[in-house]
């Protein structure tokens, strides 16, 4: 299923989506799909690493923590 979804973009950011859709041999709209499931994938990483870090946190784990961690674990001392 498909929603129609209607977007108003600058004169150069149209021009710029148009010539990157041409070079790449899709059209305006895959070009637009394939930024916006990038840009949500983005958010989702930053949000589990903002959960991530908040769990550590708490946990009293700083950076500075995390390769001796990270060595801990790999070897089994857990």
């Amino acid at each position: 299923m498909s929603r129609l979804l209607s977007v108003s973009l600058p004169d150069d950011l149209a021009e710029e989506t148009d010539a990157l859709a041409q070079s790449l041999g899709k059209t305006r709209s895959e070009v637009v799909r394939d930024a916006l499931r990038r840009q949500v994938q983005i958010e989702r990483f930053a949000e589990l690493r903002r959960y991530g870090s908040e769990r550590a946190e708490a946990r009293g784990i700083g950076p500075d923590d995390s390769e001796a961690l990270v060595d801990e674990m790999r070897s089994g001392r857990s």
